[in-house]
This record gives C-alpha cells, structure tokens and sequence, in this order.
C-alpha cells in the first residue's frame, strides 16, 4: 500500500502536475488524520471497555462481601439479643427495678430466638447453668465488618471515580452509619463489669465455684448499674445492626442495578 502512494506521488511529480499533487499529498495527510482518530477511537473504546469490565468485577466482588456480611449482621444480632435478655434476666433474679426500653423509646426487640450456645428459651426461673452463662458471654466482643478488601481496592485503583455518583454517596452513607453505630459501648461496659469484679478478686468465670453467683451483684448497684447500660447498649445495637441489615440489602440492588447499566 506505501509502495502504492509512493509511487502515485512520483509520476505527479515526473508529470509536472504540481496542483494534482499538492492536492494528493493534502488528501494523503488527511487520510493519515483520519487512520490516527479512528485508532485512538478504538483504543479509547477498548480502553474503556477494559475499565467497565474491571469495575464490574469490583461491584460484583463487593455484592459478594455484602450478602457475606448480612450473614454476620444476623449473628451480630442473634448474640446481642441473647446479651439483651439474658442481663435482664440477672436483674430479675437480683430483684432489682428492671431496665425500661420504653423510656429510650425503644419498644421494638425481636424477641429472643434460640441460637447455638443457649438453644432454649430464657428461663423464668433461678437457673444456675444460664445465669454462669450469662456472666461468661456478657464480655465476649462481637464487631461486624466496618469496610471490605474490596471497596478499598476499587479506591486505591482510581476505579471508584468511575463509578455513578448516586451509588458512591449510597456506598459511602451505608459505611459511615455502621461507623457510627457500632462503636463497642457493650464492650467497654462488660470490660469495666470486669474490672469491678477484680476489686473483690472474682472473674466472670469464677462463678462456677459460687453457690449462689447472683451474690456477684446482690446488693452491689455499682454493678447493676452497669448492667442496665449493657442491656440498653445492647437494646441500640440489635436495632442499628437490623438497619444496617436493611441498608445492605438496599444497597445490593443498587450496586446491581449499576451493573447493568455498564
């Protein structure tokens, strides 16, 4: 093809036919431009075709870790639940004024639901094996994911600014509302529980040598008080893990719907 043009210009020029051939070699040039533009079109296109596709891997690896997490959310929940009424259940046996929910305005607990370690209904009556239970679980921390590999990666690649902005705003709402939700005042309240317990030299699991381990917080408002802010810490945290639950499936057919659009 080179050999073609070169030597169409060489018998314009043999020729004497200057005109003919300034309008060739402007023709020429002008279908150099055009070859140019349409490369850089189709590599721009590939080039964002390569792109859609990765982003696409990136949404799809992130729906992934959602559906994963909504599984931890119901565990998260379950345990808080079990944390929730089973230290009510200490104040009743304590005999104490039990927390009211009502005056957080918050009415709506699930109900209790059976789960692994205690897979029976909160008892009504002095149950010494639930109550040592009850004492053991109260400081064992349960956090729910607060961001996944994946969302970080998409940051970190430059992916993310392609993204709608809609989604990046819903994206980045759903993390920060678990930020600020699950801040771990259970834990740090069964920690200072804890810590009263040593003062006396007992720890949670010393009540299995107790007659009596309700004796650990008869009389003691200290304790109890801490108590009552562990099942209303708990109270909050089962309802803002439910709204983080709900957020997340939300999310999810947002994240899809974008997936389709790409």
């Amino acid at each position: 093809m080179i050999k073609f043009f070169r030597k169409i210009r060489k018998n314009l020029l043999q020729e004497g036919k200057t005109v003919k051939y300034l309008k060739y070699a402007i023709g020429e040039i002008v279908l150099v431009v055009i070859g140019i533009v349409i490369a850089l079109q189709i590599n721009n296109w590939n080039e964002n075709r390569i792109n859609n596709l990765a982003v696409k891997t990136y949404l799809n690896n992130l729906i992934y870790e959602l559906t994963n997490e909504q599984i931890i959310l119901e565990f998260f929940i379950e345990s808080h639940s079990f944390k929730y009424y089973s230290m009510k259940y200490l104040l009743i046996m304590e005999g104490t004024n039990l927390y009211d929910p009502k005056a957080d305005r918050k009415t709506e607990i699930p109900p209790y639901k059976p789960i692994a370690y205690w897979n029976k209904k909160i008892p009504k009556v002095y149950d010494k094996e639930f109550i040592q239970l009850t004492y053991s679980m109260m400081h064992r921390a349960q956090f729910p994911p607060m961001e996944g590999a994946t969302l970080e990666e998409l940051k970190s690649t430059g992916m993310y600014s392609r993204i709608n902005p809609n989604l990046k705003i819903a994206i980045n709402n759903y993390y920060a509302f678990k930020q600020n939700d699950f801040n771990g005042k259970v834990q740090s309240l069964a920690l200072d529980f804890q810590a009263s317990l040593a003062q006396d030299g007992y720890i949670t699991t010393d009540t299995n040598k107790l007659a009596d381990p309700i004796s650990l917080i008869r009389n003691n408002p200290g304790r109890v008080g801490l108590i009552k802010r562990m099942i209303r810490e708990s109270g909050w945290t089962i309802l803002s893990a439910i709204n983080s639950k709900e957020r997340n499936k939300k999310l999810v057919v947002l994240i899809e719907e974008e997936i389709a659009k790409i």
